[in-house]
């Protein structure tokens, strides 16, 4: 068997064995460790029955969809999968996916930052690009042109990657460079002639706030604060770019990290309440009950 065989075959595996976690976590749950693959769509969504569960990965995501139909989640955006659209995740960004069909077509390719330190590529090429900021807005119709663009890059990393040329890993390393650069002017060039709001600054750093105080900061006032900026003007700014309020985003946040740690964590439920910042186990367990109208142990008792 083929090492792109394999790696469909330990995702497979992984999501039929480990839906129960609520949220997967891959770093733990494949057998061996992949710094880099490339599927063509269509040979993954069929493996998988058309179903990714929610997963958490070390990995930077990019999937170009030439045909296909369903719904996608990244973080707290929920999109249409449909004709010419193009998706990133950040590593460690919650995702998962429904297809209505099997009948699709496009890329699945993904990469962790070892595989391009190994290659002694500067860090900064890859994180600091904009399409892997955490509160971008993860997805973009394409034109047909932009496809066609984006498709070339795609099949010469394949072509590489099945081929045992010298320097192999160094040629797709650039290409997917290249990729990140196009993929990055793309999203760029639609935020100025599309007038898309893709991108903003202070989102950005209200979820690097988010990430960093969720435990123990729960107010809104708090990030506009922190942001110098009146609590109002956050929540406009955080409904325009997420469809939810600044309170709305917090809450999520906390429900995802509950959820995933009730699934994933050996802990009991009073030590998750505690870890989440929560001083007392019967207030964690009542704002739980009050958004999923289940108690974190019916969560976690829940076949999912």
């Amino acid at each position: 068997m083929d090492e792109d065989a394999i790696i469909i075959q330990e995702y497979r595996e992984a999501f039929r064995k480990y839906a129960k976690d609520g949220i997967i976590d891959m770093d733990n749950r494949l057998k061996h460790k992949f710094s880099f693959q490339i599927h063509r769509l269509e040979d993954f969504i069929d493996a998988v029955e058309g179903v990714i569960p929610p997963i958490r990965q070390s990995q930077f995501f990019i999937v170009l969809i030439k045909k296909g139909t369903g719904e996608k989640t990244i973080g707290y955006f929920t999109f249409p999968i449909q004709k010419n659209t193009v998706f990133v995740i950040p590593k460690r960004v919650t995702h998962s996916s429904k297809y209505w069909s099997t009948d699709c077509s496009g890329y699945w390719l993904s990469f962790n930052i070892e595989f391009f330190l190994q290659r002694v590529f500067p860090k900064q090429h890859i994180v600091n690009k904009k399409i892997f900021k955490t509160s971008i807005k993860p997805f973009l119709i394409l034109s047909n042109e932009q496809v066609k663009q984006l498709g070339i890059i795609y099949e010469y990393i394949l072509q590489e990657y099945n081929k045992n040329l010298k320097g192999k890993n160094e040629m797709i390393a650039i290409k997917i460079l290249e990729l990140l650069i196009q993929c990055d002017r793309i999203f760029t060039d639609a935020e100025t002639w599309q007038h898309e709001d893709i991108y903003n600054d202070v989102m950005e750093s209200f979820n690097e706030l988010l990430q960093k105080n969720f435990r123990k900061e729960r107010l809104v006032q708090f990030y506009a604060d922190a942001l110098h900026m009146h609590p109002n003007h956050l929540n406009f700014l955080v409904k325009k770019y997420t469809g939810l309020t600044a309170k709305e985003t917090i809450i999520n946040y906390i429900l995802l990290e509950a959820k995933f740690l009730l699934h994933s964590s050996p802990h009991t439920i009073k030590e998750i309440s505690y870890e989440l910042g929560f001083d007392d186990p019967n207030y964690f367990s009542s704002f739980f009950r009050k958004r999923l109208d289940l108690s974190p142990l019916q969560y976690r008792q829940k076949p999912i």
